[in-house]
């Protein structure tokens, strides 16, 4: 068992351990990274509130309400569709950086991408760098040049996503909760 499969199981007891790694995403791809499978099929959406019903029937751990409540709120999610279905989503705040301890309000330049999402069948075909790199040029275009994004330090899939896409550390926080009741933050080292 991983040290991150227990700091789920630890989450679902009411002991929260997580130590996160805030990010800022490199923008400038030199290669345009490749779907594994036929580039064709898939298309890059901007969703709609007709969209949440459908999301919240994914197993993302978020009900249809809850992603309506984040479009309302300002948020944007896109999304990469395989033959029309959706096959990963990513959504984006242009208004805070927000995980755990980390809260700051964002400037005019700059989004925080913090939830991105592959469905299990679609995993494994490179959708995620290609969302991103989509992302970012519908971001470049509003003027979002500076992103944000966070990345668990356990979860050595993601981190080795994020070495991947050459995103820059900024700072290693170690956040620890116990019961929803008493927490506390710890800066272990900027970058």
């Amino acid at each position: 068992m991983t040290l991150y499969s227990i700091s789920l199981i630890l989450r679902n007891i009411g002991i929260e351990f997580t130590p996160y790694i805030l990010l800022q995403e490199d923008t400038n791809f030199t290669q345009i990274p490749e779907i594994k499978g036929i580039t064709s099929d898939y298309s890059f959406e901007l969703l709609g509130p007709e969209d949440m019903k459908i999301l919240g029937t994914l197993k993302s751990g978020f009900s249809e309400n809850e992603f309506l409540d984040l479009l309302n709120n300002g948020e944007k999610c896109f999304v990469l569709k395989h033959n029309g279905e959706i096959a990963a989503f990513l959504w984006i705040n242009f208004m805070r950086c927000s995980y755990k301890s980390t809260n700051f309000n964002l400037k005019n330049n700059e989004a925080y991408l913090w939830f991105m999402y592959t469905i299990k069948s679609y995993r494994g075909k490179n959708l995620a760098p290609y969302l991103k790199y989509k992302s970012y040029e519908i971001l470049k275009k509003m003027g979002r040049d500076v992103i944000y994004s966070v990345v668990e330090y356990l979860n050595s899939p993601a981190v080795n996503s994020k070495k991947k896409l050459n995103a820059k550390k900024m700072k290693l926080m170690l956040f620890i909760e116990l019961f929803k009741k008493n927490s506390w933050s710890f800066t272990i080292k900027s970058y």
